[in-house]
């Protein structure tokens, strides 16, 4: 839902967040157009569309923010996460060998504010998200944004998706989880949400009051120079057996799983 105001600082919205950062689409696929031997799907909801290039509509919230608040004021945001991503990707053997990430090695000696920085992207990611669903954002998301110090109910987890390990790199996914509504079993309040995104193997989660018991991984609110990863694995025991099977058959056959860009997103 179009809400025609940024839900940033109130005035006309005129642009749309990327919901799957571009700069990953162009790191995993290339700048488009996505064609022949190149082409993309996007999967939402079940439907099944071909994805052009990196900045189609496909992947962007719908427009809720101005210029100014997308274009400048969270450019450092977008910058942290542009150097981020990468960096686990050159050293997943590392990463999924320790599974955890020291961000002084990520960002070096300034580590301090570039991992505040990579936290305020996703709490952008999240405000976009609950937005466009007709949510109103919670009002520590968008104060946050503005500050070096603060308290919100908003964290974040990473995980390691075992069932995308099982995949060759080039076959592994990147795109969306859905968001979730948590209630209250009296009333129906919502009091809670949960949503995220993934790139090959990491998925990335946001929490806004509410935790799981699950190992989804340490709890995350730009307070920590280490960030310690949880696991999980979607596939139910058939599922993954049945998967490897496929697998073996592709790779003996020299076959490839055509790229993939799907956007899990629901409520």
């Amino acid at each position: 839902m179009e809400s025609g105001v940024c839900w940033i600082c109130g005035k006309p919205s005129a642009t749309g967040e990327h919901r799957i950062k571009k700069s990953d689409l162009v790191e995993r696929f290339g700048k488009g157009p996505y064609r022949g031997d190149d082409a993309l799907v996007h999967v939402k909801e079940d439907r099944i569309r071909n994805l052009q290039g990196p900045d189609s509509n496909l992947v962007k919230y719908e427009k809720n923010l101005c210029a100014y608040c997308n274009n400048t004021f969270t450019q450092p945001f977008d910058r942290a996460y542009e150097e981020f991503i990468p960096w686990v990707m050159q050293n997943e053997a590392e990463v999924l060998k320790r599974r955890v990430i020291d961000f002084e090695s990520v960002y070096g000696p300034d580590w301090a504010n570039k991992q505040r920085d990579l936290f305020k992207f996703f709490a952008k990611c999240f405000g976009c998200w609950l937005d466009e669903a007709g949510r109103a954002v919670p009002a520590d998301i968008i104060e946050l944004l503005g500050k070096d110090d603060f308290k919100t109910e908003f964290y974040i987890t990473f995980q390691v998706n075992e069932d995308q390990l099982l995949l060759d790199a080039a076959d592994q996914a990147i795109g969306t989880q859905p968001l979730v509504a948590h209630k209250k079993p009296s009333t129906g309040e919502e009091i809670g949400f949960q949503c995220g995104n993934h790139y090959r193997w990491l998925t990335i989660m946001y929490w806004y009051n509410h935790f799981p018991l699950e190992p989804v991984g340490a709890a995350w609110t730009a307070n920590s120079k280490f960030l310690y990863l949880g696991w999980y694995e979607p596939l139910t025991s058939e599922e993954r057996t049945e998967l490897v099977a496929k697998l073996a058959e592709l790779r003996a056959d020299g076959r490839a799983e055509p790229g993939a860009a799907p956007d899990r997103d629901g409520t």
